[in-house]
């Protein structure tokens, strides 16, 4: 029996996701990162309050068309894996909100990637506030890939 290489485990922050629907500032590297998930080099997830965030984004800019489009996309992605949010998760993510005053989302997010054994794929301070975690943005993390 040979060893596969390991692949590497990601959770999708929402903001990547929104830079890649919208073309946003640095969404080039978040399409590099979803080629590779799409051809599973690379194992990634959600947690279901990206759901959410994604949904209620789109309402804020009167688009409900957008918000039901892409939340549909993203839950009939079969390459991402949906994180639910049950007791564990739950727990771990008041502990994260506790600990380190971050958003509630984003502390959902964290327990999400905590669970999954994953590293988070994001652009946002808060998640290097949580050691129990690693956190990396889309570029850095294109690096760690070149290696």
């Amino acid at each position: 029996m040979r060893n596969e290489p390991v692949k590497p485990k990601v959770v999708l922050d929402t903001k990547p996701l929104i830079k890649l629907f919208a073309k946003e500032e640095g969404w080039e590297a978040v399409q590099k990162i979803a080629s590779k998930i799409e051809a599973e080099e690379i194992e990634a997830a959600i947690s279901v309050v990206t759901l959410t965030e994604i949904y209620y984004k789109y309402l804020q800019e009167k688009r409900p068309d957008l918000a039901k489009t892409r939340t549909e996309e993203l839950k009939h992605a079969i390459y991402l894996r949906k994180h639910e949010i049950d007791e564990e998760a739950a727990v771990k993510a008041g502990e994260f909100k506790g600990k380190y005053d971050v958003s509630i989302a984003d502390a959902f997010i964290a327990a999400a990637a905590y669970l999954e054994k994953s590293m988070v794929i994001n652009d946002d301070a808060d998640f290097k506030k949580i050691p129990e975690i690693e956190a990396l943005t889309e570029s850095e993390f294109i690096s760690r890939l070149s290696r």
